[in-house]
């Protein structure tokens, strides 16, 4: 995983495409909370200020979902004064 970007309310990150692919799932704290269609992925930006979060992404086509990712953590930015 790549962070791309982290604010004090919103991350994003992105991952090698998976030949075959044809989504991904965003698990936050082992919950899905999106599907997206390419390999990469931004948050609403409804995140905690200075706040870990815990995400894994998995890969599904007609076959099915592949296992989930390694879990990794992005740490929101502290509030700007």
């Amino acid at each position: 995983m790549t962070m791309t970007s982290v604010t004090s309310n919103q991350v994003g990150f992105k991952w090698d495409a998976v030949k075959g692919a044809t989504s991904y799932n965003i698990y936050r704290y082992y919950a899905k909370i999106a599907t997206v269609t390419i390999n990469s992925y931004l948050s609403n930006p409804t995140l905690k200020p200075d706040s870990s979060y815990i995400f894994n992404v998995s890969a599904v086509n007609a076959a099915g979902e592949s296992a989930w990712s390694e879990k990794f953590t992005i740490r929101t930015n502290k509030e700007e004064a």
